[in-house]
């Protein structure tokens, strides 16, 4: 069994939730830094190591087609950029002694905000042609070999293990979108208590999911929670809804639901904060999440964590 398989088996046999370890993963991202649970937030280094590694962001990986993200970071947590990254698949059938290797995909870096810095991620689209957790049930093995060059001409090379589930656990491209109930503002409300964003936009909470569904427009919905979003980018996200909705709101709907219910109530800890009930009926591990739906209430696009205006623009126009 190799390394990778054996860390990815501890990781099952462990019961190490997929939401606390897809967000702690984001964060190192994001921030360039590697928390440890249980030191209060404080950035630690791991001993030795690789000299870069591949942080798997997408949290949802399944038999199929996948919108794969992930991130790049040096032995000190610092982030890595370049303009692309070639990823090779390898999958070990179940008692094999060698892999079976895929073809090769590009990924392109996409910036995160704020514009400037150094914070981003990959994304490439990418077939996974059977499923593979390396667990009892599931025991073959997905490993993705990245390999990039920066824009100082350092030549980078990072291997990492992947689950790739039967199915996903967020809505499959394609199907039906979750009829879901989800908060509005009427004339009084606060809407403190239905979103955390600083300066709400009364219009994304005027209908919710259900009723936009029933409408016969494309819908474009984010889930986010911006004043407890792990990765920083929640925020920026409602940002660009915004600015789509400004632009689209004659032709689509669009909808921004709050992860947590009563977001005002809200002390600091996001991990004892409850969930809204649609964050379960959509399958989420992580935020934020965006999803284009077409008229026919069928999802068209997804996106996990940041994803610049553009891309969702170019997947809603698909949808009019």
């Amino acid at each position: 069994m190799t390394r990778l398989a054996s860390v990815v088996k501890n990781m099952v046999r462990n019961g190490v939730k997929a939401i606390v370890g897809a967000l702690l993963l984001v964060a190192m991202v994001a921030t360039g830094a590697c928390f440890t649970p249980g030191t209060g937030g404080a950035p630690t280094l791991p001993p030795g190591g690789p000299e870069y590694s591949a942080i798997m962001v997408s949290s949802d990986l399944a038999q199929g087609s996948n919108r794969l993200v992930f991130g790049l970071v040096d032995r000190d947590n610092v982030p890595v950029s370049a303009a692309e990254a070639q990823v090779r698949p390898l999958y070990t059938p179940p008692g094999a002694a060698e892999a079976v290797s895929r073809p090769t995909v590009a990924a392109r870096f996409l910036p995160w905000p704020p514009e400037g810095s150094n914070r981003g991620v990959f994304v490439a689209d990418l077939e996974f042609d059977q499923a593979g957790e390396a667990t009892r049930a599931n025991p073959g093995l997905w490993e993705l070999q990245v390999t990039a060059t920066t824009p100082a001409g350092t030549e980078i090379e990072a291997t990492t293990a992947v689950r790739v589930a039967a199915a996903p656990s967020t809505p499959a491209i394609g199907a039906p979108a979750p009829a879901s109930v989800t908060p509005t503002a009427g004339p009084a409300t606060d809407l403190s208590t239905i979103t955390s964003a600083p300066e709400p936009d009364a219009e994304l909470y005027r209908l919710s999911v259900h009723q936009a569904l029933e409408s016969g427009k494309p819908l474009v919905v984010l889930f986010s929670t911006p004043a407890f979003c792990v990765s920083a980018t929640c925020g920026p996200q409602l940002e660009i809804l915004g600015r789509l909705q400004d632009k689209y709101q004659d032709q689509a709907n669009f909808i921004h639901v709050e992860v947590f219910a009563d977001p005002h109530l809200i002390q600091g800890d996001r991990f004892s904060a409850q969930r809204v009930p649609a964050v379960e009926e959509w399958g989420l591990p992580t935020e934020p999440w965006t999803f284009v739906v077409d008229k026919a209430g069928r999802v068209s696009a997804k996106f996990e964590q940041f994803t610049p205006e553009g891309e969702i623009e170019a997947a809603l126009k698909d949808t009019l």
